[in-house]
């Protein structure tokens, strides 16, 4: 760099600025430019600084107006070389490929066409989506001749791309590595990710999801905990302010401490003004199952609020003065207000029986889910695309979303729960429990009931204050 200045204080400085600009056409070599200007800024000063702007910018505009001045700077022995490494992430969004990605940040043809073979060997490129991260890693080498004739040529430029990787979960990633014959080898690499048991307890002030959002729990844990009480709680009517609640957690860091995901809830209780609830995680046959403090399972035939989001009771069952019609009318179901596009779940599991429009319910789901019951889901804005008539749903699975259609002045759900053709109170359905625990699994069960009461017990509150 200092035989660089030496020159530049007897030659014209325009020479310089030519090679810069033919430096930076290319966008991995910014950084080495920026590193000579910033050098070169550091030893001459502030006020060499100021005439240095001015001179480039008088050189760039005299550029525009005439064509390209070929530099001849033989016999001043400028030479330098830059040798660095760069790195570049990139969060893949909607209609990137790994071919455009690594195009787009200046890799070669004959590279792309190379780590894409490499690639497929353990991972289908094509399975990137949005969200997933590639990391780029570059060895660049910028080197100047002032011996040669036309300072445009004698500018050389090295780009060898090192490595990529893709990480197409927090638990796995693929790494495509330069060998040392320049060819390149992926393989799969599992993230070894550490177990940590979060507890969390407080007063309810706002409502279960918004409190233990700003408490500090993740927007997953809480609603995986509202869907663990949507079988015996109604959301609107039996929660107050005042009621306590509580959380084990499971959550999944990287090495360097960065949190990763969120892992199951291990145990939740609600105290409400008149009851507790607790529910317990237990496996069976390695799959996530919840039950009460008697090893009951928690699952019900049917769901009390078939809703995935916030909703409220907006319309009970009974005799009522229609909205839309203007006389009295026999409600035969539940109103859950919410905003357009909620999802709407099945409230068991069943067979669809009616999947399209029915008169005043607009869009409309019916699902059968024994020899007396079914259940009824109006006014939905559009259904999901994978189910039809005839087709079996899961508890739980979304069936449809929420919307206006029908007769309706605003966009909610119209639950109803028939029995042998007649549509009942859907709350005051008694909802029957699945799976009853006995035996060496009811045995099993109570161990993994102690070893979650010792983390009760022994974990110090999480919650933010």
């Amino acid at each position: 760099m200092k035989k660089i200045l030496k020159h530049l204080k007897n030659a014209d400085k325009s020479k310089f600025f030519a090679i810069i600009d033919n430096a930076i056409d290319h966008r991995l070599f910014k950084p080495v430019v920026i590193s000579i200007i910033t050098s070169f800024i550091l030893f001459s000063g502030f006020e060499h600084l100021q005439n240095f702007i001015a001179d480039y910018q008088e050189s760039t505009t005299k550029q525009r107006q005439s064509k390209p001045i070929k530099i001849n700077i033989s016999g001043q022995g400028a030479n330098f070389d830059v040798d660095e490494n760069q790195v570049i992430e990139h969060r893949v969004k909607s209609g990137d490929t790994l071919s455009k990605i690594l195009n787009d940040n200046g890799v070669d043809e004959q590279d792309v066409f190379a780590i894409l073979g490499a690639t497929k060997k353990v991972f289908d490129p094509k399975a990137i989506s949005t969200g997933d991260q590639v990391v780029i890693k570059f060895h660049v080498k910028l080197g100047y001749d002032g011996n040669g004739v036309d300072a445009s040529k004698n500018v050389a430029r090295k780009v060898t791309v090192d490595s990529v990787s893709i990480s197409p979960s927090a638990e796995e990633q693929i790494i495509v590595s330069r060998k040392n014959d320049g060819e390149y080898d992926a393989r799969e690499v599992k993230v070894k990710l550490l177990r940590y048991v979060s507890k969390y307890y407080g007063t309810l002030k706002d409502g279960l999801y918004n409190d233990g959002v700003a408490s500090g729990i993740s927007p997953t844990s809480m609603m995986n905990m509202i869907s663990l009480y949507s079988y015996d709680v109604d959301f609107e009517r039996d929660i107050h302010d005042g009621d306590k609640f509580e959380m084990l957690v499971e959550s999944f860091y990287s090495e360097d401490g960065k949190k990763i995901k969120d892992g199951n809830v291990l145990y939740s209780s609600l105290t409400l003004q008149n009851r507790a609830i607790e529910i317990y995680m237990h496996k069976i046959d390695n799959r996530v199952e919840y039950f009460d403090i008697k090893g009951n399972s928690v699952r019900k035939s049917l769901l009390r609020t078939p809703m995935n989001g916030a909703a409220r009771v907006s319309s009970g069952f009974g005799l009522r003065r229609h909205p839309i019609l203007g006389y009295s009318k026999m409600h035969k179901g539940i109103d859950f207000a919410a905003g357009s596009g909620t999802p709407i779940l099945a409230a068991g599991s069943g067979t669809i029986v009616h999947f399209g429009v029915k008169g005043g319910y607009g869009n409309f789901v019916q699902i059968k889910h024994n020899a007396d019951y079914s259940t009824a889901y109006g006014h939905a804005s559009r259904f999901n695309k994978k189910f039809r008539v005839g087709a079996k749903v899961k508890q739980g699975d979304v069936i449809a979303y929420v919307g206006s259609t029908g007769r309706s002045t605003g966009p909610h759900l119209h639950f109803e729960v028939i029995y042998k053709g007649t549509q009942i109170n859907p709350a005051k359905v008694k909802a029957t429990s699945g799976l009853k625990l006995t035996g060496k699994e009811l045995a099993r069960f109570e161990a993994d009931k102690a070893e979650i009461d010792k983390y009760r017990k022994n974990i110090p509150n999480q919650i933010k204050r």
